[in-house]
């Protein structure tokens, strides 16, 4: 499966790998080391190495207190799709909404928050 980047809620990067999500761990000269981002919640082990350029190198460890989620790529997708339409567009926030969920597949879209949530998400990030 191929690696996602993405960006946690406060801009930090993150990786996803076989429905695992990954935070920086450590940065060196020659590679990253990644951990889960439930390492701290649920002690998970799972860790993950890339190159600077994040190309896979190796994975480490186990994630044996919790299950992948393999929705969990497209889910924050969708919402970053989301949060760059609504800085970008001052249009209103249907169609900011309507514009974003063209495409997206229904199981992605079941995962999402209602539409009030999301709209308070909107002007947030406004």
């Amino acid at each position: 499966m191929p690696i996602t980047l993405s960006k946690t809620s406060k801009n930090a990067p993150l990786l996803i790998h076989n429905g695992f999500s990954y935070i920086i761990h450590r940065r060196y000269d020659e590679k990253i080391f990644w951990k889960c981002e439930h390492a701290r919640k649920y002690a998970c082990h799972g860790r993950l190495h890339t190159d600077l350029s994040n190309v896979f190198i190796k994975t480490v460890g186990d994630h044996e207190n919790h299950t992948e989620n393999p929705r969990s790529g497209p889910v924050r997708q969708c919402y970053e799709r989301l949060q760059g339409e609504s800085q970008q567009n001052q249009t209103n926030l249907h169609n900011i909404l309507t514009q974003t969920n063209i495409g997206v597949p229904d199981e992605v879209r079941i995962q999402l928050p209602s539409n009030e949530n999301l709209n308070r998400n909107i002007r947030r990030w406004r």
